[in-house]
């Protein structure tokens, strides 16, 4: 029996650089051994790390983890199971030298291989390796996804009702779903969805499976109480598990319900406190709040500009507001009515200036805009808040031109006239 005719994750065509986070992958899979997932997934799990340590020339742990491996699956009694173990055992074993151990495992395959027709006598025709390969390849990134599905596809064809497979299979179709992009899938009978279905029915105490289902159903407003019923379902069975919880939480973030999903993820974080993945998702929350309150201040001072249009301040802030959300074109419309009003008094031209010279700068981009603004606001001799605010500014953009030695006339230039002015 030749190696590299066996399959196994030394032959799966797995190159080291297209392993998502690799860095952090050994400590996240220990972390999921140990406190969230089920013992019958152990071994794939120890399976994978020694192929990564392995990988990091580290041998003497790869042997460590395979024999966590083989201890796992020897009460199974499906010994097929034990084929990738077996097999990744040789070629460690192999490139350290152990040549009698080498003979050892081939021997150990061969007489399993003995126990199946000819028609079966090869390994990569077993259901049991196809369904490894999936869950391996699954844990390394979304570069892999398609390989997942061919995989979990073949699995499912020896043993079509195996829990294992389906509940892979679902899962690399909701994330397969999730990646395309530009294109909203209204309905909830995706392929994704079926198979969750499917594979809940096999695992009905998968709380993973309840909420990505959930995810799915909640598209149709039909089904909102059956997507209620499994987010709740799936938090009293995982109370504790922060990738359960982040599902979760998303799920409340796309009902719009910002405060109950800054809940959830507050106490995934407590569990996982450093999870990239969760510190994004409560950053994504809370400028999502951000947003809403800006949406609740342009309402505001729109209906301020409306019922008293003298209002010089609420005209400012509405379209600093606009600023704020990225609705240029509203602003500039402000800002271009106000520059061409003569009416104006001194101390609402300084609110003005300084209000235009910021969105200028800060949104526009516009420097030399910007400063033009700040330094009509500032000639204007009312000792004022705005006027402070136009000198700092200026006095900011002179010092800044300097330290990076850029336009330096320019900025003596502003910094002569702030003296001349009296800043």
């Amino acid at each position: 029996m030749s190696m590299k005719a066996l399959e196994y994750h030394f032959t799966w065509g797995i190159m080291k650089g297209d392993i998502k986070e690799l860095d952090s992958l050994p400590e996240k899979l220990l972390d999921r051994i140990m406190r969230f997932i089920t013992p019958k997934y152990h071994a794939t799990y120890f399976n994978l790390l020694a192929f990564l340590s392995h990988l990091e020339g580290n041998n003497v742990s790869a042997l460590e983890y395979l024999h966590k491996s083989e201890s796992v699956l020897k009460d199974r009694q499906d010994d097929t199971e034990l084929l990738v173990t077996y097999a990744n055992f040789a070629w460690v074993h192999y490139h350290s030298g152990n040549l009698d151990d080498v003979d050892n495992y081939i021997g150990k395959l061969e007489n399993i291989n003995k126990a199946f027709p000819s028609a079966l006598n090869i390994q990569g025709s077993l259901p049991s390796v196809h369904g490894e390969k999936g869950w391996s390849l699954i844990r390394l990134g979304d570069i892999f996804y398609r390989r997942v599905k061919e995989s979990f596809q073949k699995a499912l064809e020896g043993e079509p009702d195996n829990a294992s497979f389906n509940v892979g299979y679902a899962l690399v179709l909701y994330r397969l779903e999730g990646m395309v992009k530009n294109k909203r899938v209204s309905s909830v009978m995706t392929a994704a969805a079926n198979q969750l279905r499917k594979a809940l029915s096999l695992e009905p105490d998968n709380s993973e499976l309840m909420v990505l289902l959930a995810l799915k159903l909640k598209k149709n407003q039909e089904n909102k109480l059956e997507s209620m019923k499994l987010i709740k379902e799936a938090l009293r069975l995982s109370p504790d598990v922060p990738h359960v919880l982040s599902y979760v939480a998303k799920y409340f973030k796309n009902e719009g319900s910002i405060n109950e999903s800054l809940q959830v993820l507050g106490k995934a974080l407590e569990l996982a406190p450093n999870s990239h993945f969760l510190h994004h998702q409560i950053g994504l929350c809370h400028k999502q709040q951000i947003k809403a309150k800006v949406e609740v201040c342009i309402h505001h001072f729109s209906r301020a500009v409306d019922l008293k249009p003298s209002n010089i301040h609420a005209r400012v802030n509405l379209a600093a507001a606009y600023g704020n959300n990225y609705q240029l074109e509203e602003a500039m419309k402000i800002f271009t009515v106000l520059l061409e009003d003569k009416s104006l008094s001194d101390s609402d031209k300084q609110l003005f200036y300084t209000g235009f010279g910021t969105f200028l700068y800060y949104r526009k981009r516009d420097e030399d805009g910007a400063v033009t603004q700040f330094k009509n606001a500032y000639q204007i001799p009312n000792e004022s808040w705005d006027r402070k605010q136009a000198g700092k500014r200026l006095k900011q953009i002179a010092e800044r031109w300097q330290a990076n030695k850029n336009r330096l006339d320019e900025a003596s230039e502003i910094l002569s006239f702030l003296k001349q002015e009296r800043y």
